[in-house]
């Protein structure tokens, strides 16, 4: 059965309708929340939109940045073509993402749009690289399969999943498809040709246009996703192995094959001069995934990656992924239908023996499974994407020969069944298509939609924080109690400003206030309850509000008393930190010294502070070094008050009967000192 032109443009246009609703619908709120690797790649996006100067770094845990330019200082720039942070990753999509930002604003569809649109892409381009491999085959099948890979993939659970999770992989399937379909349109060219030069025609540019425009897909796929560095691997691979069995192409395709290289390269030579310049980012992810996950055998990578070839296998027929994020967990990579199918389509490709284009078929499978089997946690479905159209077109030729294999049975039963009698073939496509339709609607949209960990996985309490924090009046100082190491929800909540919330991590012997006659709002986890029997201590007009998703607000109000100094004091480091005061209190063998610092500017370093006792010669008899308690002084903004009690260890005999109590800060790995050390008092009696 072949369609017409008209009825393929029709069904084709269907697909694309199904591939969008499936990927728009509901955007917004599933998944739920925002993720953090989807927020941080909205924080680069908006910085771009802000004109911020790169690289940009949003969380304290990304000391990385250290060993990376340890010998190497970064250049600031505008239009950086790699992003280092969140362990780096490449450009293409954030800056599609700043473009979405800047037309929908700051939000999850917007962020989620990026990876949606490149899904409906996909399918419009897996069609075009399948027509473009099966050109020259019978009309039935080169008709038929395009179509059938393209609805497919519009269905296929994962692409779907991954359409829909504001990350970078799924931006890499139209890359690679057009890379497929650009190399095999130039191939279908020069055949063309070829016939027209044997006819005495003269022959065109065509097929070296098709091959260059192939190449600016492999250079561009490196400015997308790391397992875009292996698409070079298939068209090369399969070129050599092309080369190898047939001598007329080696002599035919040798100049285009060179000026699809050679596009390559121009096109991927930003990045790769980046990465010639730190080369610590070009290994520095793919190292990091390679190692980790839960399949990975320590010290001995090649048995991890031996083990994942089953894993992987598995993953696609039986026992899929379990990771929430990635998949309704469990859930094969292909539904019970799309296994059967896609089991057909192997062997059909199989009967194809080494002719080049089974081979390719082979090749862009085994190609784009390495990004899983290399991995310590497969199988990961998240790399695999790159999978998932020549997937789609192995499904599809299954599905055809099925078809074709039924109708033709049945024909031989029943001659009554004339060859031109589609409609039996038409309602078994439909019937394993809509199979398939129903089976991924229902889990996506049924199942994990309502599975009970989703929220939780996709930071939907850390979306709502800082959905609340950002209706709060710009006056109010705003603590997250604890802290914590992934904040990047809640800074794109904030549209970015990673200044407005700050977060303290200690035990509750550090308060920070605010600046005088300001509200101040502390955020708390429902586990902080010590921290918050703190707080209502020292705060009697505290207002505890009702507990939300994950956290508890707590106001200061601006005319709220706040506790004062016993003593008070004058003292202020190089115009930085002042102190206004301090108070004392004697616990059997301690001394706790509670000190009242307000920051006057920004503090560039994470200092130490300390607390030393000496006795009447001068000598140092108790001490206390410690950073300020779980809110680092680099945090600290112009005109907050801090309050932080340090809890002194007495030694039980003591040379004298009065000493001085001395405090000050320094900074750890060198020892510098900020300013003079200030003399609280001489004539302090433990």
């Amino acid at each position: 059965m072949s369609f017409s032109r008209r009825w393929t443009a029709v069904l084709l246009l269907l697909v694309l309708a199904l591939a969008t609703i499936l990927r728009l619908w509901q955007l917004e709120a599933l998944p739920p929340g925002l993720y953090h690797d989807e927020a941080y790649n909205g924080l680069d996006a908006l910085s771009l939109v802000q004109s911020r100067t790169f690289p940009q770094f949003y969380e304290g845990w990304e000391l990385y940045a250290q060993d990376a330019h340890a010998h190497n200082l970064p250049v600031p720039t505008r239009w950086p073509v790699f992003f280092e942070g969140n362990y780096g990753r490449e450009p293409l999509h954030i800056y599609l993402m700043a473009l979405s930002i800047r037309l929908f604003g700051a939000t999850p569809w917007a962020i989620r749009a990026v990876p949606a649109a490149a899904g409906i892409l996909a399918v419009w381009t897996t069609y075009l690289a399948a027509k473009a491999i099966f050109h020259g085959q019978k009309p039935e099948l080169a008709n038929t399969v395009p179509l059938l890979a393209a609805f497919t993939l519009a269905i296929l659970f994962p692409a779907v999943h991954f359409s829909r999770f504001g990350l970078r992989m799924m931006l890499f399937v139209p890359v690679e498809t057009l890379a497929v379909y650009f190399f095999w349109r130039g191939v279908n060219e020069a055949e063309g040709q070829a016939l027209s030069e044997a006819n005495g025609e003269t022959g065109g540019w065509g097929e070296t246009i098709w091959f260059g425009l192939a190449g600016v897909m492999l250079g561009l796929g490196l400015y997308v996703y790391a397992a875009a560095r292996l698409l070079p691997l298939l068209l090369v691979g399969f070129v050599l192995i092309w080369f190898w069995q047939d001598r007329k192409a080696r002599r035919r395709f040798w100049r285009p094959v060179a000026v699809m290289m050679g596009a390559s390269l121009v096109t991927a030579l930003p990045i790769l001069l980046f990465f010639a310049q730190y080369p610590y980012f070009f290994v520095f992810r793919i190292a990091y995934v390679a190692n980790r996950g839960l399949g990975t055998v320590e010290g001995k990578p090649w048995l991890t990656w031996l083990l994942n070839i089953g894993r992987t296998v598995r993953g696609l027929f039986w026992l899929g992924e379990t990771h929430l994020r990635h998949n309704l967990p469990g859930r094969p990579y292909l539904d019970p239908v799309q296994a059967v199918v896609f089991v057909a389509g192997i062997a059909a490709t199989l009967r194809l023996k080494w002719r080049p284009r089974a081979v390719f078929l082979f090749l862009w499978l085994l190609i784009m499974l390495l990004p899983t089997i290399l991995s310590g946690d497969a199988p990961h479905f998240g790399r695999l994407t790159g999978a998932a159209p020549i997937i789609a077109i192995l499904i599809g030729l299954g599905i055809y020969h099925i078809s074709h294999f039924t109708f033709h049975a049945l024909r031989m039963t029943d001659d009554r069944l004339r060859i031109t009698d589609h409609g039996l073939q038409i309602t078994l496509y439909a019937l394993l298509i809509g199979a398939s339709t129903f089976l991924t609607a229902r889990d996506y949209f049924g199942r994990y939609a309502t599975h009970p960990q989703i929220e939780a996985a996709f930071y939907l309490p850390d979306w709502n924080l800082g959905q609340y924090t950002a209706a709060q009046p710009p006056e109010t100082s705003l603590f997250l109690i604890p802290t914590q190491e992934e904040m990047a929800t809640i800074y794109f909540a904030l549209g970015g400003n990673t200044d407005r919330i700050r977060s303290v991590a200690g035990s509750g012997s550090l308060l920070p206030m605010g600046p005088p006659q300001t509200p101040t709002l502390y955020l708390l986890r429902p586990s902080q309850t010590q921290h918050l029997a703190a707080l209502q201590e020292q705060f009697p007009s505290l207002i505890v509000g009702e507990p939300r998703d994950d956290f508890i607000p707590a106001l200061l109000p601006a005319d709220a008393l706040r506790p004062q100094p016993q003593r008070r004091a004058n003292h202020s480091w190089n115009g930085q930190i002042h102190l206004s005061g301090w108070s004392e209190e004697v616990r059997d063998q301690e001394l706790v010294i509670t000190l009242f610092w307000q920051a006057r500017a920004d503090v560039d370093r994470d200092y130490t502070a300390y607390v030393h006792l000496l006795d009447d010669t001068g000598q140092l008899v108790a001490q206390l070094d410690r950073p300020p308690d779980g809110y680092p002084t680099i945090d600290w903004r112009p005109g907050e008050v801090v309050m932080d009690s340090y809890v002194i260890a007495l030694p039980s005999e003591r040379p004298s009967s009065s000493f001085t109590l001395t405090t000050g800060f320094y900074y750890l790995p060198t020892l510098e000192t900020l300013g003079e050390t200030a003399v609280l008092a001489e004539d302090v009696v433990p």
